[in-house]
């Protein structure tokens, strides 16, 4: 199902935060790599895990606008409320099927 509804503004700041991700993560690398505490390498693990993930919907996001597919439900073909994507720009799933 495609919708003909404009993410120019939503894919403007998808591709903003991807790129301010792929910089703070590849910053994070580098802290990783330098001798810390342990307690420090765990946190700065964490982050990057989770950093990591975000930049993996965002690119699925910004796939899913190149395809036509962005803003349907992935679980039941239902258009996701714009206030929805507008919170989380990057949602596969409507509030229903999350």
């Amino acid at each position: 199902m495609s919708l003909n509804r404009n993410y120019d503004a939503l894919k403007k700041a998808l591709t903003t935060q991807r790129d301010e991700l792929s910089t703070r993560i590849n910053g994070r690398i580098n802290e990783v790599r330098i001798d810390r505490e342990p307690d420090d390498s765990a946190v700065l693990a964490s982050a990057l895990d989770r950093e990591r993930r975000t930049l993996e919907e965002i690119h699925g996001a910004l796939s899913r606008i190149a395809k036509g597919k962005y803003g349907v439900c992935g679980s039941c073909d239902e258009p996701i409320p714009d206030a929805r994507l507008k919170a989380l720009p990057w949602a596969r799933v409507c509030v229903r099927c999350a």
